[in-house]
Formats: C-alpha cells, structure tokens, sequence
C-alpha cells in the first residue's frame, strides 16, 4: 500500500528490488531471453506473477518501434486445392510458438492477401507457409521489406531465407524403396507448379535414372483425397500402365489407393503406393500408407528461430534442409 492507503501498482523496478537483479534483467527474463541464466528467470518470473506485475508492451513498442509480433502468413489457397488445417501447416504453427513465445513475441497468423491489403497489420518479421505457384505469393509478400523467412524451396531469382525439408532427398527415398521392393513403372502425383514438389519429382527422377525403373507419367492434382483418386482415375482410363505411385502427399496417396480398391486392383499387390508427410491419414488409413516423413515442430523451430536472427542482424544466418526419412507401412511391403 502506498502512503494515501492505495494500492500500488508493481513496476519493474519494484520486481528487481524483489528479485535482487537490475530492471534490464527484469526486462530480458520476462522475454525468455538466453541471456539471464534459467534459475535467475524462474526466480523473476515467480516475483513478477507474486506482485501481479506485467510488461507494458504497447510502452515499451513506443519506445524501441517494435511490435514483438511475427505475421505467420499462410498462402491464399484456392478452396478445394488444400485446406489451412492441414496437420503439417498446424504442427508447423505450434513448432513457431513453442519458440517465440518463450522468446517474447506475440504471432499475428493472417493470410497473404490481408497481410498485403491492410494497412493495419504491423510486424517486425513475417514467416511464410507457402509459396504460391512458381513462388508469385513470396515475390508480393517479399516486397513489404520485413525480415522474412519463408517454409518451402529455394527458388532461383527469388532471394529470400528459406527453412525446407530436403524434398529432392525425400523423392530419392521414395524412389528407391519402390524400386527395391520390384517396381519398374512409377506414376508421379502432385502439382509441380509449386517448387517444394517440384523438387520431391526431381529427386525421384534422379534416383530413377540410375536403375532399370521408368518414370511412366507426372500427374498434376490438387493436395486432396479427391485429387489423388481423380488422377488415378485418369490414368487408369487413359490405359497408363503402372506398378507403383510416389505421391506428393498423404491425402493424396490416399486418395489414389481408396481408387485403386474402387478398381479392384490391390495395394500393395498390383500397386504399390508412397506418400509424403507422414501425416495422421498415413497411419489411419487402411492400408496404412508409407511417407516420407518431415517434421513440423521443427520446421516451426527453424523457422522462428531463422526469422529472429534476420530481425536481430543476422543476415548471414545460414537456409536449413531439414532430413526426412521414410515409413514403410502396407502400401509398399
């Protein structure tokens, strides 16, 4: 209580006095900055809780012309092509809070076309998921100067930090699991007009110029159930004659062999499926599904964790291809 009988409200320096630490210590622990010891932080934290103290972030925005908010902007996506609940998109998002938040940023998740038209958004970073076809959405997001990263490939022209799976490693794996288990006619699925695909295709076209395997077509489709099992359809009507499909991802495959049951051809046993993503359709599905597997928590790692640096100076911080492997499950055994 004050001296007029009121309640005084917690500062910081009120918080330090407590905590025995100096106000920029105080300021650091209540960020989750690396730089006050971890005991240090909890002790302040529990102060900073006990005296019901809280930063004043919209003070403190005025004062350095920060916000301490990333806009996590997720490609505009035509409805029916894939949905914003993709379980990859999803693990990405809780990947990029389990850092920044810790590390005091709040996350402003909108989409590219209200993060480019309104004039209310403010961010001291932005970290895209997705990149649009032939990477457009990166080059009008890129163009608000922000400190970006972007989940995806790297695309020749367009200089931004990218943190991406090792796709091509990843239609490698595919392609050489198909093969070793007899397949000699392998059917692509997926939209390559997006590079991280196009790069999943390119990988499996290496891995098959070295064996006595042939690539018998790539089929563009949505990232659907209905995508992958129209694609099927197509090819089985044109008279495409096929053993096995590396699809571009887990709906898809699904998709394709739910088709493929519908034509009363087996799976794995006329036809021999892998997907990509390692997505909780994999394994629910029956048959189970083999993917190739990318984890989403820590691609949300790298990326807030590359975004920060840029934010801080680091330009040179370097791009990540994160590894994949593959799951063998019944489609492929």
């Amino acid at each position: 209580m004050s001296r007029t009988g009121k309640s005084e409200r917690p500062t910081m320096e009120m918080v330090a006095t407590l905590a025995g630490v100096s106000k920029i210590t105080v300021s650091r622990a209540l960020r989750g900055s690396d730089l006050v010891r971890p005991e240090v932080r909890e002790r302040i934290v529990q102060v900073a809780g006990q005296v019901g103290y809280r930063m004043n972030v919209a003070a403190r925005s005025l004062r350095t012309r920060e916000t301490r908010t990333i806009a996590v902007v997720i490609d505009q996506i035509d409805p029916g092509r894939q949905s914003h609940t993709d379980p990859l998109i999803l693990s990405i998002i809780g990947g990029l809070l389990e850092t920044l938040t810790p590390a005091g940023y709040s996350t402003l998740l909108t989409t590219n076309e209200h993060f480019l038209s309104s004039s209310a958004v403010g961010a001291d970073g932005a970290v895209m998921l997705g990149q649009g076809e032939g990477a457009h959405r990166v080059t009008q997001v890129s163009a608000m100067n922000l400190p970006m990263v972007v989940w995806g490939e790297p695309v020749p022209g367009v200089s931004v930090k990218v943190v991406g799976s090792d796709n091509r490693m990843g239609g490698k794996l595919a392609a050489e699991h198909l093969v070793a288990r007899g397949a000699t006619r392998l059917l692509f699925l997926g939209d390559v007009q997006h590079p991280e695909i196009a790069a999943r295709l390119e990988g499996f076209r290496e891995a098959l110029a070295s064996s006595e395997a042939r690539l018998v077509g790539a089929l563009s489709c949505p990232f659907t159930a209905e995508g992958g099992a129209e694609a099927i359809r197509g090819a089985l009507d044109a008279g495409t004659s096929f053993d096995a499909v590396f699809a571009a991802s887990d709906f898809i495959a699904a998709g394709a062999c739910d088709a493929l049951s519908a034509r009363k051809l087996s799976v794995p046993g006329d036809v021999a499926i892998v997907g990509f993503d390692d997505a909780p359709i994999a394994s629910v599905h029956r048959p189970s599904i083999s993917s190739i597997r990318q984890d989403g928590a820590e691609a949300g790692h790298a990326l807030a964790h590359a975004v920060i640096a840029l934010i801080e100076g680091d330009a040179a911080a370097p791009a990540h291809a994160l590894p994949v492997e593959l799951i063998a499950r019944e489609t492929s055994r």
